[in-house]
């Protein structure tokens, strides 16, 4: 029944009189009672009954909440199955501390897997892959030289199997993609990489048909031995893996729905890897390319310019390792007259399936054009420096305290002070050399006066005239050693003094601008730049502040001492220019090669144009530099790789596994307690293997981006 109150209709409804409390009910007048609450609820609410039960909730006082889940005994949390393991092995847990964490939440009201299950997941996640660890033995470099020492290596037993277990999983999982196509539906691709870093060599797997394959959580460690990556401990520790490379390219894999796809391998790492793996000896040898067998000499001009390269393959690096072994005896120094092969290769991929190595391209080239600009900001320090030295700071006009205690110019005092030693020291040789001319001419009067004619009226006289020579000649030679040293103290103090780019005026700002981009080279590896720092200074603001950066303080410091060359601002204006545009070129080509995604036609083409104005232009500006590998990459395969597999070159590259290391040093600290050198490597890799299976699941969620 309905009355309107106010235009508002309102609804009887029957609710029973309660006789008792509900606290002193049973069973059955408890259900009736719930019933009746809840349809009441749910015309109150028009059947949104959830929405205002937790509206109900809200009003209640949260202590008076929380009391009644615990006395219901509603306030435990369940944490599922396989997400303690998946924390263990991303936070860097040890058993025993996941035993504490466990302790610790159960305390308040949390439960989650026991260890007992915990170990099942593991050994589930792992079912299909064996790992393995023994001593193998290891060439170890020394001051003494190379050594035979016995080192702990851990790996998977069958790398076929452990890609087909990946790929499995991914694809139930439903992880696994074709990039629109750009992958032939009927391929699955995937990736060979290694490197050497956190004092252990890593070789690993990805497979390339994933949304984020170069992710650490899709680089797969199937071998990890401590030890140098030298040619004989590579072989040693990865040969095995040969033949599992050699099936996988001529094996198909069949998913679960009974899809059978050809696999078709990569290979990517630094250049010093990838030549050891394919048997060159390196960019230091005459024919440096692993690509084609063009020399350092022909590398110098521009393609044009070259006779014809042959394409290495396979098949002409057997051919070459034959050769070398038959003519050249397998004598090291003959390696150039068979274009530098000297080991057969190790893996069996095709040359073209070989990706050049972008990143390293990246940063070597980057580095290269910095330190360019970093010699010639350095020769401007110099002439400052000998303007300083060469009677400006004698001026009377000139205020020499204030001048060395400008903050851009008193990097140089010290170099100012030792110029002035050795200027003294100069000055005190001069000054010995007149006094040395003096007793010279002293010296000739008394050996004329002694070998006159006459003779001597007195002996003694004579006598004391020898004497008098004798003095002059040893009072000489004192004298000229004096002046010796001085000389040689002198030529010492200016070998010594020297302006580093640390100190001086113009080169020194280069820091500043990089502080100011947050970017800061490493301490070690040559101050090498990172990928991330190269992406930032490449970008247009930041070429302006770089290439810009000395111009500016040499107007300023021409303009407030007179007396410094104006050539200095001329010149530095000249490299402001030719330096802005160098690394523009270059930018517009790092841009393009180092991405993941895939490229259209018209992308490589434009890719292709702008590596030939680069190089074009370093060519006619710098013509005397050298042309390194891996411009030489940059010039000549860095396109035709792109435009036969249709993905930049951070697709197919070595990102992966440069970012492996940091993850194995995480779960090494898990493993420090285990006194065995060979077990601790073996349960590093095991949780290693836990942590990337695409069965992974819970484990820590990424940090959110800053806004």
């Amino acid at each position: 029944m309905y009355i309107f109150i106010f235009f508002q209709p309102l609804t009887f409804l029957r609710l029973t009189k309660a006789r008792k409390s509900s606290a002193e009910v049973g069973e059955t007048t408890s259900r009736n009672r719930i019933r009746e609450v809840q349809g009441a609820r749910g015309m109150v609410s028009k059947g949104a009954v959830k929405e205002q039960l937790a509206m109900e909730l809200k009003s209640i006082p949260r202590t008076e909440l929380h009391q009644l889940f615990q006395e219901l005994k509603l306030d435990q949390v369940r944490i599922p199955d396989g997400h303690l393991l998946a924390t263990k092995v991303d936070v860097g847990l040890n058993w025993n501390q996941c035993r504490k964490l466990r302790r610790w939440l159960k305390s308040y009201g949390v439960s989650m897997e026991s260890e007992k299950k915990s170990r099942e997941i593991s050994e589930r996640l792992l079912c299909n892959i064996k790992i393995l660890s023994e001593l193998q033995p290891m060439a170890v470099k020394s001051k003494e030289g190379t050594s035979i020492q016995m080192r702990p290596c851990a790996y998977i037993s069958s790398l076929k199997t452990a890609v087909y277990d990946n790929l499995s999983r991914s694809a139930d999982a439903g992880k696994l993609t074709w990039h629109s196509n750009n992958i032939p539906p009927n391929e699955v691709w995937v990736k060979i990489l290694g490197d050497h870093g956190g004092e252990s060599f890593k070789m690993a797997f990805q497979p390339l048909n994933k949304d984020h394959p170069n992710s650490k959580t899709n680089t797969i460690v199937n071998c990890v031995f401590e030890a140098k990556d030298l040619r004989q401990n590579v072989v040693t520790a990865t040969s095995q893996f040969a033949e599992d490379i050699r099936q996988l390219q001529v094996s198909t894999w069949s998913s679960p729905d009974d899809t059978t796809y050809n696999i078709r391998v990569f290979a990517a790492s630094d250049y010093a890897l990838l030549s050891l793996w394919f048997g060159i000896s390196g960019a230091c040898g005459v024919h440096p390319c692993l690509w084609c067998e063009v020399d350092k000499t022909n590398m110098r001009l521009p393609e044009a310019q070259r006779p014809t390269t042959t394409l290495r393959t396979l098949a002409t690096l057997t051919a070459d390792y034959e050769r070398f072994q038959t003519e050249g005896k397998g004598n090291i120094k003959k390696a150039k007259e068979y274009h530098n092969v000297i080991a057969l290769p190790h893996f069996d991929i095709p040359i073209d399936q070989v990706c050049v190595p972008g990143l390293h391209i990246s940063l070597g080239l980057y580095q290269k054009m910095y330190k360019m600009l970093e010699s010639d900001l350095h020769d401007l320090d110099m002439i400052i420096a000998t303007t300083l030295t060469n009677g400006f700071l004698e001026d009377p006009d000139t205020d020499r305290a204030e001048v060395l205690h400008d903050a851009r110019l008193h990097g140089l005092e010290s170099y100012v002070d030792a110029v002035d030693a050795a200027r003294a020291e100069e000055l005190k040789a001069e000054h010995l050399q007149e006094v040395i001319e003096a007793k010279e001419s002293k010296l000739a009067w008394v050996a004329y006066m002694t070998d006159d004619g006459e003779e001597e009226e007195d002996d003694d006289e004579a006598d004391k005239a020898r004497e008098n020579f004798l003095r002059l000649e040893e009072e000489i030679k004192i004298l000229q050693e004096d002046k010796m040293k001085s000389e040689k103290k002198a030529v010492d103090i200016r070998k010594k003094a020297n302006v580093s780019t640390e100190d001086g005026p113009l080169a020194s700002q280069m820091d500043d601008v990089l502080k100011a981009w947050n970017v800061k080279r490493q301490a070690y590896h040559g101050q090498a730049f990172v990928g991330n720092h190269v992406h930032v200074m490449l970008q247009i603001d930041a070429i302006k502040d770089l290439s810009s950066v000395a111009a500016k303080v040499a107007t300023d410091l021409v303009e407030k001492y007179e007396g410094f060359p104006l050539s200095i601002i001329t010149r530095s204006r000249s490299l402001e220019e030719k330096y802005q545009q160098l690394f523009s070129l270059y930018a517009a080509c790092h841009n393009s090669f180092t991405t993941a995604k895939p490229l259209t036609e018209e992308d490589i083409s434009a890719l292709d144009t702008a590596i030939k104005k680069y190089m074009q232009f370093y060519r006619q500006q710098f013509p005397t530099n050298t042309i390194p590998i891996k411009m030489h990459l940059l010039e000549d395969h860095v396109v035709p790789f792109i435009r036969r597999w249709k993905f930049g070159l951070g697709f197919h590259g070595e990102q992966g596994i440069e970012e492996i290391h940091a993850a194995f040093n995480n779960i090494k600290r898990t493993t420090y307690g285990i006194a065995d050198k060979t077990k601790k490597l073996y349960a590093t890799l095991h949780s290693h293997i836990i942590s990337v299976s695409p069965d992974h699941v819970g484990g820590v969620p990424n940090p959110k981006p800053r806004k």
